[in-house]
Parts: structure tokens; sequence; C-alpha cells
């Protein structure tokens, strides 16, 4: 971008230099005095008169005063930032003390920052502010505790309590009886589902679908959320305790893999639930924000594929080897598909049709929306009353067989021993990031449309208490359902009273009407997993990405065939490691910009943005858009070099040679927070710069900045006069001193005789052939 440059169109016509203002315009000299010395040649009277002196930094200063007086509403303060730390004042108070205890002879003070015991004296000062600080914050935090209330104690360890106790049993109660019993007429099938998918019997769906929800309606934080099992945890639950039990040797035909399946996946519900609480307690609920929304919804596309086929089996009709990845998948299914079994098949895909049909109406007509929760129990109730009529159990569909009635007994006995504690916990950690990733987004999703606050760290434990409590009743780990709880959106959920009123609902069902559901085939089981992971596939989103950001898109891409070619695990890792990597490059690349001055305003804003703003020679204005830190530093570093650069080179572009860098002006308020390495790094730009005749400006730093500058010296060093609050008034101050250099060259140079062409911005001309004095020459443009 070209810099401004100022010509006589930018002086009054009258000209001269206001010299009690500084400013260009009208005022004339006093009647009789002269502008300029008088000689005369030796032809005999021809008279010559020198138009005063003005820089090309005073045009551009006078220029920025007249452009944006009109739309300033107050006059912006000129003046250097002061320092209000509390260190400071401590130090200067002591030293005051001092100098009265002992002053000598009206002697001046020696100012705090020039005496020889400063250091100590400091490190006594922040060792006392130190002390204060936590004193403060100490008794801050035993006066809340103090002021807390039975109820306030209640709210703490019991959620629920904050609507319990204004609950309306009049209007409410409908509502959340209505919701309960719709979520539980799709929590049943599904949890059987899900149960299988998972590699464990289908009870373990219902026990996993009862215990968690009364526990999680008591010390959950959201009012809507519907916590049972899901798909993704079940799928990494089935890779998972595969990979432990390889790695055992154990395979599924030692009698005991059934026996040590099961007490792995409780054992885990177990560690779920503490690393959740642990999580909750030490306020941790921020973790999952490390995780983009690209590489979240990758890896759930992957997943969704995983899941959807590891269920082909059940639907073509014939066993298949269990696989993580998809290619060896594929393979498995085409290995065996001499055995396909057309009744299975038919049956399932009608099943998945049926189901799909359910949730399109649902969503699609408004009026019809208890469709999408009714469609599990339509096509459950109907392959069971067919299966029971037909006989499709002889006529090759298998069906569930055997469920065990009545509650499930306490297995706390089996929390102990955990053997590859290491490899287990692991494996928790990624079932605990995933679970609350998908928790979280749907329960604040649902706390905004019912207008009342998620805390992400209340809502840790409440899912922590869900699973360990689960775990003492043969439940595997769980988490809030999508699916589920937008049904219980929908059908009018307004607390956790519909939560309990689904947990009865599966009571009700182990306790009865347990052999009506070992009817039910495989394959409808099936159909239900694939019709609730369709919806998971969010291939949508990968276009919007494409469209908008490539580089989003690539990592989407990566999440998602990463996961379905790399297994779940590996494919967890990827997108984890992805999210990490993206947080990486952007703290170490943060963002900066060179500012202009948007013309007729006081207003600095990025030149790419705005080509029309306005730069000046000499002044390099930059913004960093982010903490400066070690990781960082040093590329700041080298982008306000690159930057200079740039400025120097436009300088030379416009045939001024002589014409430097004088300013380097860091905006500083984007920078909440700066650390020791970024201040050495600040210290050796300022020094390199100083040797070279180049001033570092700094303007409008945060109070954490100014207090890390003034304690580690460096605001001393620079001096605090370069420290301003407002970048207009650090412009117009870079700009009044390169006018104050310019007129000092400029008089020393010509010493009272014919000015300088090649440095000043005037000239010497006939006073025949020019107006009277008052009149303003022509400037010449090519100094500018």
């Amino acid at each position: 971008m070209p810099v401004r440059r100022m010509g006589s169109n930018s002086i009054s016509e009258e000209g001269g230099v206001d010299e009690e203002n500084g400013s260009v315009g009208s005022t004339q000299p006093p009647s009789g005095e002269e502008t300029s010395s008088a000689n005369t040649s030796e032809g005999g009277g021809t008279r010559r008169r020198r138009v005063p002196f003005v820089s090309r930094h005073r045009k551009a200063l006078e220029y920025i005063r007249s452009d944006s007086i009109a739309s300033r509403r107050h006059q912006v303060p000129h003046g250097a930032a002061t320092v209000a730390s509390e260190t400071d004042e401590l130090l200067d108070n002591n030293a005051e003390r001092g100098s009265s205890n002992g002053s000598t002879n009206g002697e001046e003070r020696v100012p705090p920052a020039k005496r020889p015991s400063q250091t100590m004296d400091s490190l006594m000062m922040h060792s006392t502010v130190l002390k204060n600080q936590f004193r403060k914050y100490a008794n801050k935090q035993v006066d809340s505790l103090a002021k807390k209330k039975p109820s306030d104690w209640a709210d703490t360890f019991f959620p629920f309590c904050t609507w319990f106790r204004h609950y309306d049993y009049k209007t409410t109660f409908v509502k959340d009886l209505i919701a309960g019993l719709t979520v539980g007429v799709m929590i049943i099938p599904q949890s059987m589902s899900y149960a299988k998918l998972a590699g464990l019997s289908v009870e373990y769906g219902l026990y996993s679908a009862l215990m968690p929800v009364f526990a999680y309606s008591v010390f959950g934080s959201s009012r809507q959320l519907a916590v049972g099992p899901v798909a993704l945890i079940s799928l990494l639950l089935s890779t998972g305790i595969d990979n432990i039990m390889s790695s055992r040797g154990i395979d599924e035909e030692d009698p005991t893999y059934d026996k040590a399946y099961v007490q792995l996946a409780i054992q885990i519900s177990f560690l779920v639930g503490i690393t959740y609480i642990v999580m909750g307690l030490l306020r941790l609920g921020f973790v999952t924000i490390f995780l983009s929304h690209a590489v979240i919804s990758g890896f759930t596309t992957g997943a969704a594929v995983i899941i959807g086929m590891s269920q082909v089996k059940y639907i073509f009709g014939y066993d298949v080897p269990r696989s993580n990845e998809l290619h060896e998948m594929i393979h498995n299914i085409l290995v065996n598909i001499d055995q396909f079994n057309w009744r299975t098949f038919i049956m399932g895909m009608l099943s998945v049709a049926f189901l799909l049909a359910f949730k399109t109406i649902g969503k699609t007509y408004p009026r019809l929306k208890i469709m999408r929760a009714l469609g599990p129990l339509a096509v459950t109730t109907l392959s069971i009353v067919l299966t029971v009529t037909l006989n499709l159990n002889e006529r090759g569909i298998p069906i569930v067989k055997y469920i065990p009635e009545g509650f499930p007994t306490v297995t706390v006995d089996l929390w102990f021993p955990i053997s590859d504690l290491d490899q287990v916990f692991m494996f928790t950690i990624s079932i605990v990031i995933v679970g609350f990733m998908e928790s979280i987004a749907i329960a604040k999703s649902l706390a905004s449309k019912h207008k009342y606050e998620i805390d992400s760290s209340v809502e840790l434990i409440g899912l922590g208490m869900s699973n360990l409590i689960g775990s003492v009743f043969q439940s595997y780990p769980v988490t809030g359902s999508f699916s589920r709880s937008a049904v219980n959106h929908d059908s009018g959920a307004e607390t956790g009273v519909s939560g309990m009123i689904t947990g009865t609902l599966v009571a009700f069902v182990l306790l009865f009407l347990t052999p009506v559901f070992e009817k039910m085939p495989l394959n409808v089981l099936a159909a239900i997993v694939i019709s609730g992971v369709i919806g998971l596939l969010d291939y949508e989103e990968a276009a919007n990405l494409w469209k908008v950001h490539k580089f989003d898109f690539g990592v989407w891409c990566t999440a998602c065939f990463g996961t379905m070619f790399l297994g779940v695990e590996m494919g967890l890792a990827i997108a984890v490691g992805v999210s990490l990597l993206i947080v990486i490059y952007e703290s170490a690349y943060p963002h900066t910009s060179v500012l202009g001055r948007l013309p007729g305003t006081t207003v600095y804003r990025n030149v790419k943005q705005y080509p029309e703003a306005e730069k000046y020679e000499g002044i390099v204005l930059v913004r960093i858009d982010a903490p400066l830190f070690f990781a960082n530093a040093q590329n700041v570093r080298d982008k306000i070099r690159k930057y200079r650069f740039q400025a120097e080179d436009e300088l030379r572009a416009n045939n001024n040679f002589e014409a430097s860098i004088k300013y380097l002006v860091l905006e500083l308020a984007p920078v909440s927070r700066v650390d020791t390495s970024a201040l050495h790094v600040l210290t050796d730009m300022y020094q390199t710069y100083k040797s070279r005749g180049q001033q570092m400006i700094f303007v409008n730093p945060s109070l954490l900045v100014t207090q890390r500058m003034f304690n580690s010296g460096f605001m001393e060093m620079v001096g605090r006069q370069h420290f301003f609050t407002c970048l207009h008034d650090a412009v117009n101050w870079c700009l009044e001193n390169m006018d104050q250099q310019a007129m000092s060259i400029y008089e020393g140079s010509n010493n009272g005789d014919t000015p300088n062409h090649g440095n000043g911005d005037s000239d010497d001309v006939d006073g025949d052939a020019a107006e009277p004095a008052k009149e303003r020459l022509p400037v010449d443009e090519s100094h500018f």
C-alpha cells in the first residue's frame, strides 16, 4: 500500500505556520515583519524571499488533525501510559518513608529505580504483594462458604434440588410423564441393540438403562439429557475389550471369555465414573474445547460407518469375524457371502426402511414428531408378533432367546483386582473424552433452548455418578444420547422427572416383560442400530467445510478416514492429535497485521482489509492479536522484521532513498498476557532496533502485561514516555518527534542560507514572480 503523502493541496493558501498551536493555516505574521531574509544581487535589486520550512512529517501530522477532528467527540489525551501496579506503589511509599526519616540538607531524594537497594526492596515488596493477594483470595473463599445457606449446599451436591423445590406437579408432571414414556419405549430396544454392539448380552443394555438413568436425574445438571447406552461408546468398548483380551491371551473359545469380558466392562464403567468425578472436582470441563468441530464431525462419521458395517452380519444372516477396520470388514463379509440368508436380509432391510420412514415423518411434520420415538417400538412389536405367529426362529431367523428376569445383582466385588491397569486406564480415557464430548454438546444445546445454564464441571460429576452407580448394578459405560435427548426435548420434558419415568419403565420391563423380548429377532436389533447411526453421517458438514475452509476439510478427512481404515482407537488418537496440532499451530503462528488510519477518523485498521487506510512514512504500526509467550515470540519477531522490510521497500519504490523507518509501534490491546521468554525477545528486539536508531513504541498494554513489563525492568529500559494508551496519540507523538528532527537537520544544514532542496520541503523563489510573503508556494512532492 502506498504511503500517505502530503502536498501543497493540504496547506492553506494563505500559508504560514502558526507557532502558537503548531498548525498550518491562515495565521499571518504581524504587519511590517518580514517572514524571510532579503538579499540584493549585484545586478541591482532582485529581491528573494524564503518560505518557512515545513517538514513532510508536519504535513502528515496537520493533515491527520484536520481530517479527524470532525468525527472525534472527545479529544484523545496525549501522554505516556502510567503504571498502576501495587508493587510500584509499595516501592514508592517505602522510598518516601526512608527519605522522610533520613533527609539530608535538602538533597534531592534518589528515585527508587536508581537506588542501590532497589533489588532487595523489590523482592520484599513482591513477596508482600503475593501474600496480600493470597490472603484476599483465601478470605474471599471463606466468606463465600460462610454465606452459603443449607439450600445452596443441597444445590451443590444434588443439582436436582434447583428445579425440584419449584416443581409444579399440576402442569409440569404431565409433560414429564409423556416425555419419559416416549423415551422409555425408545430406549428399551435401542439399549438391547447397543449391548449386542458392545459384545454383551442384551440384558446388560437394559441394566445400563436402569440405575444410571436414576442417578443422572439426581446428580446431573441437564434437565432434558437422556442418559444411557449409545452407539459410539458401545463400539469403543467392544474394540478396547477385544484388544485387552487379546493381550491377555484369552480368545472366544476360552470358557472364561464371557465372564472376563463382562467383568472388564463393569471395571471400565467404574473407572469411567471415577475419572469423570475427579475431572469435575478439578474443574476440567474445558478439555473438550481442544477438539475442533471438524475433528469431531470426521471422527463421528468414520465411527458411524464402522458401526453400521459391524451390524451387516445380522442383516446377511451369517457370522462374520469381528474387525474394526473398514477394508478388513469388507473382506470378511465377502469371504463368506455364500452363506447369505435372504430371509434375514429382507426382514432386516424392511426394518431399516420402516425405521427411516418413521424418523423422516417425525422430522418433516411437527405434528407427527411422536413418530420418531415410536418407530423402534413399532418395529420391535411387529417383529415379535411375526416371530411368535410365524415361528420365524424355526425358519432360520435368529432371535434373542434368553433374558434374565428381575433387577441386576450388585457387582461391587467385580471392581477389583484390575489387571493391566495402565492399558485399561488409557482405554478408559478414550471413552471419557468421546462420552463427555457427545453429552456436553447436546446438554448445552438443550439448556440454551430452555434458558438455563450448564456447568461443565457439574455435568462431569453427574456423568461420573451415573457410571459409578451403574457399575454397582452390572452396567457398562453410558453417556448422553443425541437421538433420545432430542426426542425427550420434542416430547416436552421439563425436568429430570422424565428420566425417572424412563427408568421406571425399564424396571417394569425387567420385572415382567423379559419373556416377550426374548422373541425379538437379531436382525431387527441390527436395523435399529443402523437407522440410529445413519444420522451420524455428517457428509453435509464435509461439503460445507470444502466450500468455507479447505484446511478444515483436510482435518475432517484425516479424522474420518483414519477412523475407518486404522480402527476406532487409532482414529480417535489421530483426531485428538490433529486437534492438538491445530492448537499448537494457531498458538505458534498468531495473526498480526499492519495498521493504517481510516480517512476522516482516528480509527486504525488492517490495511489488507481496508486498502484506503493511510500509512505514514517513518512509522510502522503493527497489531499483535494473541498472547505473547515462548511458542510464538520468535515468529512475532520475524513478522515485525518482515513488516519493517516491506515499509522500507515502499520508501525505495517511491524514490525516497533518504527516508527510513524511525518508529515501530506495537498495538498490544489484544495481548492478554506475556511470559518471560517473550519479554526476553522484546528486550532483544528493543536493543537491536535502538542500535539502528529505531524506537519501539508500545500502545495500550493490559494490566497484566504492564505489570510483567514493569516487574522485569523492561518498562524502565524502554522509558515510560514510550508507552501510550491510545494508538492515535502514539502516531501524533512520532510525527511530532520526526518533525522536530527534520527541523533540526534543516536548520543545521542551512545555517540561515538557502534551504537544502534534498532534505527540506520548501524552495527559494524569485520575489518578483511570487505573491506577497503570506502566499505559500507549491511544495516539491517528490520528497514524500
